[in-house]
């Protein structure tokens, strides 16, 4: 495995590996990444508010279009806050800070 940036002490071989981390194909790769990432913790996340998102297709009384509209505002709040640590945790872990090639996208999954 390559070094990642923080094992990296030289300046001068600090300057090289920044120069070509932030090259247009690392950028690239860093972004497929990212979408590999809130792909993945999205469809789990799913998992664990599919039943407050069933709440849409039942059909309730008029009294309870509210309680049904809050339920679904809490089934989202609680994906968006599973995803989005699962998803910076992942992207600390497999892309922050390291070189990529397209076969460590892999890894990503």
């Amino acid at each position: 495995m390559k070094k990642r940036l923080d094992a990296i002490d030289d300046d001068l071989e600090r300057a090289v590996f920044l120069a070509h981390y932030n090259s247009s194909r690392q950028r690239l790769l860093r972004f497929a990444g990212v979408l590999l990432i809130v792909a993945k913790h999205g469809l789990r996340g799913l998992l664990y508010v599919w039943p407050l998102a069933l709440l849409l297709f039942v059909e309730l009384p008029g009294a309870w279009d509210g309680l049904r509209l809050l339920l679904l505002g809490l089934a989202v709040a609680a994906w968006f806050h599973f995803i989005r640590g699962s998803v910076r945790d992942d992207y600390r872990r497999f892309l922050s800070g390291a070189l990529l090639e397209p076969a460590a996208l892999k890894r990503v999954l």
